[in-house]
């Protein structure tokens, strides 16, 4: 309610709530706004709902505010498509200029973990360097996904909850990008990516 209140008396039009991650990706879809705001813990996963709006409204700006921010959940955030990843503590007073300023085309990501996040997508490029290297064709972008997924360890059930496709498909692209890689098995894969790139 408290919400509500602060985002009205900044001048925002609330197009719906919802209770839960299915609710909200169905209330976006069907109102189509400029603006999602979701929390982290939200039953069904604000991540995930995140990422379901971001991949079918990709002119939505996305925010997601966590009770417990960390650099693992702004990366995941990140990925799946938000601009703006806050603390529920945000003032409430601030939080107005912070959405429109997302709006106009800002981001909004705690300080205290950007280095974490550049530590993450430097990693990635290591990664890239060394597919770019190994591979016998171009892995595809949703390939190069499951890869990354592939070197956390990250089960295909899970895989397939986090990129919001079936675990039949995940097998396939596993299959796929492993020929690509000249590897026998999802074992390879971390070993492949713990080297450095050529020179």
């Amino acid at each position: 309610m408290g919400l509500r209140v602060t985002l009205a008396a900044g001048g925002f039009s609330i197009a719906g709530e919802a209770p839960d991650a299915a609710r909200a990706v169905e209330i976006a879809l069907a109102e189509q706004p400029e603006l999602v705001l979701l929390v982290a813990d939200l039953p069904g996963g604000g991540i995930d709902a995140a990422r379901a709006v971001g991949s079918r409204l990709p002119g939505t700006r996305i925010v997601v505010l966590s009770r417990d921010p960390s650099g693992e959940e702004l990366v995941a955030a990140v990925q799946a498509g938000a601009s703006g990843y806050l603390g529920e503590d945000v003032s409430q007073s601030r939080l107005p200029t912070v959405l429109r300023g997302i709006l106009a085309g800002e981001v909004a990501l705690p300080r205290r973990f950007t280095q974490h996040l550049l530590d993450e997508m430097r990693g990635r490029d290591v990664h890239r360097a060394v597919v770019d290297a190994r591979a016998s064709a171009a892995l595809t972008d949703r390939e190069g996904e499951v890869l990354e997924l592939l070197v956390d360890e990250t089960p295909t059930g899970e895989m397939a909850r986090r990129l919001g496709i079936s675990q039949v498909t995940v097998r396939r692209h596993v299959s796929s990008l492993l020929a690509k890689l000249g590897l026998s098995s999802r074992a390879g894969v971390g070993e492949l990516m713990r080297r450095r790139p050529p020179p």
